[in-house]
């Protein structure tokens, strides 16, 4: 087949080659939906923590689709960010932390998500904190027909921020949240069929404050922290108080979405673990974002939609993932070499596993190798493998020991600690990083 390549100009003085294939049929709309610092311990469905936030939207998002267990993304913002659009990870995108106005950002070559989703209108929504050093007009030359939100990676004040709408930044009082539901809602409105929105929430990352009340949760919540919330909250309160603000806002853009279509495939992912802040028992703040401990990279994950199965899945999934899934959902085709596409779960949550490992890592510096430090982490089904840049091993039982409290490096010879290790460690050999 002859392919034929076109130069389209996105922002002045950037040119980006795309394809002119053929445009497949039209496809179904589809909304992935990311959280800012919201572990499993952030969402009352999971049932992971004691005392979680009260989130009736997202709970009935997972009442009504499939909730998997075992999700991994990195981290830290940024690289999570990057691993979902290009399905690749940080080391060969170069996005392994955060980014600074003075950093790499994810480069222009990278294929994204909107970028595989040909015949597709797309928007990103919301934080971006992909653009680094090039400028505001990346989330358009990354693919996105429109972009409107917090370009940075954290909004000064959640009611005074700078928005940014195709490249132009303007000052905004909005509350953030509400701005980035608006959005989305009037993106679907407005770009033709079939459309892919990337939604991104600051909430619940800091600063905390008070939520307007008019987005706490009903009266139907028993308890409800965004309602109680004092002028001075504890920083596990507070953080409890913006996730009830956000689910509130997830579930009128969601009911809005519907109207417009009601088969929209929905994913709702979290792009890091809690704050170490904002983390309580049996959560350690030791263990939350910022590490590889499973407070850190083990986030929620819920998709529903046409087709897919209700109920919850044990299976090993990473943010890369989204890429081969969403592709294959659209009719269209990924080679992203570290994603893998998870359709089969949604007809049967309890396929067999498709993935035997996950991994997820940090690095120094932005754009390297070589690295000056580097954190990996790699899990199967039972056991996990961290390995750092100038420190011993650690190696974890998750199914006796989840919130890893003891290190079982270096293990017993002949143990079935010790063949895991093994296994994980020939993991990393083939990935190239250990």
């Amino acid at each position: 087949m002859l392919l034929l390549l076109a130069v389209v100009q996105t922002s002045p003085g950037r040119v980006k080659p795309r394809s002119l294939l053929p445009t497949p049929p039209p496809s179904q709309n589809i909304v992935l939906v990311l959280a800012d610092d919201m572990g499993v311990d952030l969402v009352n469905v999971y049932g992971e923590a004691p005392n979680p936030p009260c989130t009736p939207n997202l709970d009935q998002l997972a009442a009504g689709g499939l909730l998997f267990r075992n999700a991994w993304a990195s981290p830290v913002c940024s690289a999570t960010r990057a691993q979902v659009l290009t399905g690749r990870h940080g080391f060969r995108t170069g996005v392994g932390d955060v980014l600074t106005p003075m950093s790499p950002g994810l480069a222009l070559t990278e294929v994204t998500i909107p970028e595989v989703l040909t015949g597709y209108r797309s928007a990103a929504l919301g934080k971006w904190h992909l653009h680094g050093n090039l400028g505001l007009f990346h989330p358009l030359d990354s693919g996105f027909a429109r972009y409107a939100g917090a370009i940075a990676g954290q909004v000064p004040d959640y009611f005074a921020w700078t928005k940014t709408v195709d490249g132009v930044s303007a000052s905004s009082s909005v509350y953030a949240t509400t701005d980035t539901a608006d959005e989305a809602i009037s993106s679907a409105q407005t770009l033709s069929e079939p459309w892919f929105l990337y939604v991104n929430f600051n909430a619940p990352h800091v600063p905390l404050h008070t939520p307007p009340s008019s987005l706490c949760p009903s009266s139907s919540c028993t308890t409800s922290y965004c309602a109680t919330n004092p002028p001075s909250p504890t920083v596990p309160d507070g953080t409890k108080a913006l996730v009830e603000a956000l689910d509130t806002e997830f579930g009128r853009m969601l009911s809005a979405l519907r109207v417009i279509d009601p088969d929209v495939l929905v994913f709702f992912m979290g792009d890091n673990g809690t704050a170490a802040m904002a983390s309580q028992s049996p959560f350690l703040g030791s263990h939350a974002k910022d590490t590889l401990y499973e407070g850190g990279v083990n986030v929620p994950f819920i998709v529903q939609g046409p087709g897919v199965a209700t109920g919850e899945c044990a299976a090993l999934v990473s943010a890369t993932d989204l890429h081969k899934t969403i592709a294959e959902l659209a009719g269209r085709v990924s080679s992203a070499e570290d994603s893998v596409s998870l359709v089969p779960y949604f007809a049967n949550p309890a396929h067999a596993s498709i993935r035997a490992s996950v991994y997820a890592e940090t690095f120094q510096p932005i754009g390297g190798p070589p690295f000056t430090s580097h954190v990996r982490a790699v899990r199967n089904e039972r056991f996990k493998l961290i390995r750092e840049t100038g420190a011993a091993d650690e190696l974890y039982d998750l199914q006796v020991d989840p919130f890893e409290a003891s290190d079982l490096y270096p293990p017993t010879p002949g143990s079935l600690a010790e063949t895991n290790y093994d296994t994980l460690v020939a993991e990393l050999v083939a990935l190239g990083v250990d």
